[in-house]
């Protein structure tokens, strides 16, 4: 993953209403790179958790929390704090590194151009799951879409964290994975293949 993520000790708190908002305005803006218009919610459960909406539009970020009036998420994610920060900042002890070597924490806001695909290619909730990583299986729920309803996934992605290790190294490719049944799909296949399908970019 790229250097430009926050450290290992950082709360949820503080990595939404300080770090996210700093590293936004150094990389995105006027003379900077573009960002699309987006709102994206986050829910993280477990101690120092919380929700919070995340409003990119006119290439300014604002973050709200909980309660707070604004425009409906066209992407939601649910995570533990434990995953999030696996995820966000790394994790001691672990035996692979979840982000992709070319992502940062920002795509978490999907304002980049490859996001963009994965949105535009994906309707519906997927989960993610990393079997035996670190100790336990890490886990990510997403919801592509602004429409409402229940959190249920419509395909779930699981994958044990020595094939991940092995993909992110670029010792094994995804469609190899998948063929050999190192990666599974449950539920809707086809929505999980294409939302493999574009991610494939951020393992190249």
């Amino acid at each position: 993953m790229s250097e430009n993520r926050p450290p290992r000790t950082i709360t949820p708190v503080g990595f939404f209403t300080d770090w996210l908002p700093r590293e936004f305005a150094a990389e995105f803006g006027a003379g900077k790179r573009a960002a699309h218009d987006i709102t994206v919610a986050v829910h993280l459960e477990g101690e120092g958790g919380g929700v919070w909406a995340l409003d990119v539009k006119d290439g300014s970020l604002r973050v709200r929390g909980a309660g707070e009036p604004g425009p409906a998420p066209v992407v939601t994610l649910w995570q533990t704090v434990q995953d999030w920060r696996a995820l966000a900042a790394g994790e001691d002890g672990a035996n692979v590194d979840l982000a992709p070597p070319q992502a940062t924490a920002l795509d978490a806001l999907f304002v980049d151009p490859a996001s963009r695909q994965i949105m535009g290619a994906v309707k519906g909730q997927v989960r993610f799951e990393v079997t035996g990583y670190n100790g336990r299986d890490w886990w990510m729920h997403v919801k592509f879409g602004a429409d409402g309803g229940k959190r249920e996934p419509d395909a779930t992605i699981l994958i044990d964290a020595g094939t991940y290790a092995a993909i992110l190294a670029r010792k094994l490719m995804p469609p190899e994975a998948y063929f050999s049944g190192k990666i599974q799909l449950r539920g809707d296949t086809g929505l999980a293949m294409q939302l493999a399908m574009a991610m494939l970019p951020r393992f190249k």
